[in-house]
C-alpha cells in the first residue's frame, strides 16, 4: 500500500462517529479536550488535544533550559516536575535523549531516573541558551525543528532563523505546507501504533495544537501510527506538524494550584500511569482564563 493510500485509509478509519466533545478552557488562549476514537481494526485510541491561540497576549511557548550540573546537557525530570520548576501552565515531553534504557517490566532498572544526566539527540535551545548543537545522522527520526522566537515555526532539518529563543529538534516531520512527509524507509518498522506526542501549526501561525495519544494499553488505548497522527493533525487544521519523543515518554501535564496534574495516562515499564523522567519539555506559559467575552 502506498503512503497516500495508507493516509487516506487512516483518515477514513479515524473519522469520529459523533461530534467531538467541546473544548474546555484551561488558561487564557488555551483549551483542552479528550477524544476516544476507534480505528478500522477496532483498536481504541484516547487522544488529548491542547489548542493554543498564539495571538493571545501573554501566551508564549518555551523549552526547558539546559542543566549541565551533572556533566551532560540536561538532568532528567518528569514532565510534571519540569512544569512546576519552570512555573509553566502546560508541558509535554519533547526531545529524544540518551543514554536510555526502558527497563524490565514493572521494574526499577530503567535509565534515567529523576535527577540523572542525559543529553538530547539533535538541536535544542532552552531559556535562550543552546542546550544541544545540530547533530545530523545521530537519530534518523530527528528531521524537523520547532523554532520559537519572533515567529513560531516548524522547519525541515535542525536549523532555526536568527532571533530564535527556544527550539526543539525531533520528528518524524509529519506535515509541511499541508502535505504529508513520507517516512524514511529505515523508520518504516517503527511506524506502528503506540503512544505519541506531536505539535501542529496553522498555515497563518495563529494557532497551534499539542496532541498526546495514549497507547500500549489494551482495552483503553492502543495508540496511533504516523498515518493516523497525520490525519488527526490535518483534521484539526494543521498545515505543518512534527512528532516529539513518544512511547513511554508521552506525557501531558497542566498546572493546578501550586502543583500539577497529568491529563493523559502515560505508560512506563509497562505500568499505566507511571511517569518517565525525560530530558526536556515544551512549555506553555499563559495567564488565567480571561473573563472577557
Amino acid at each position: 500500500m502506498s503512503v497516500w493510500h495508507g493516509l487516506l485509509a487512516a483518515v477514513a478509519a479515524w473519522q469520529a462517529a459523533a461530534a467531538p466533545p467541546a473544548d474546555k478552557p484551561l488558561f487564557d488562549g488555551v483549551t483542552y479536550r479528550q477524544e476516544r476514537r476507534v480505528d478500522a481494526s477496532a483498536d481504541p485510541a484516547v487522544i488529548h488535544i491542547v489548542t493554543l491561540d498564539l495571538t493571545r497576549p501573554g501566551l508564549r511557548l518555551g523549552v526547558t533550559p539546559p542543566d549541565r550540573s551533572r556533566g551532560m546537557e540536561y538532568v532528567a525530570h518528569t514532565v510534571r516536575n519540569d512544569l512546576i520548576a519552570q512555573h509553566a501552565q502546560v508541558a509535554v515531553n519533547a526531545s529524544y535523549f540518551l543514554p536510555f534504557f526502558g527497563g524490565s517490566p514493572k521494574g526499577d532498572d530503567y535509565y534515567p531516573h529523576d535527577g540523572e544526566p542525559v543529553s538530547v539527540s539533535g538541536a535544542a535551545i532552552g531559556g535562550g541558551r543552546v542546550a544541544s548543537p545540530v547533530e545530523i545522522d545521530q537519530d534518523l527520526r530527528v528531521s524537523a525543528i520547532l523554532c520559537l522566537g519572533r515567529r513560531t515555526d516548524i522547519r525541515a532539518g535542525q536549523r532555526c532563523p536568527a532571533g530564535t529563543r527556544d527550539a526543539i529538534a525531533a520528528g518524524p516531520h509529519l506535515l509541511q505546507g499541508g502535505q504529508a512527509i513520507p517516512l524514511h524507509r529505515a523508520l518504516m518498522a517503527e511506524g506502528g501504533k503506540g503512544p505519541r506526542t506531536a505539535i501542529g501549526l496553522s498555515s497563518d501561525r495563529r494557532r497551534a495544537w499539542i496532541v498526546v495519544v495514549d497507547g500500549r494499553q489494551k482495552g483503553y488505548s492502543m495508540g496511533a501510527d504516523n498515518a493516523a497522527l497525520v490525519a488527526l493533525l490535518r483534521d484539526l487544521g494543521a498545515s505543518d506538524a512534527m512528532s516529539f519523543d513518544g512511547g513511554g515518554s508521552s506525557t501531558l501535564a497542566v498546572a493546578e494550584g501550586k502543583g500539577a496534574v497529568v491529563l493523559n495516562r502515560p505508560i512506563h515499564t509497562g505500568i499505566a500511569g507511571r511517569e518517565r523522567p525525560v530530558a526536556n519539555a515544551l512549555l506553555v506559559f499563559a495567564p488565567p482564563v480571561s473573563v472577557r467575552q
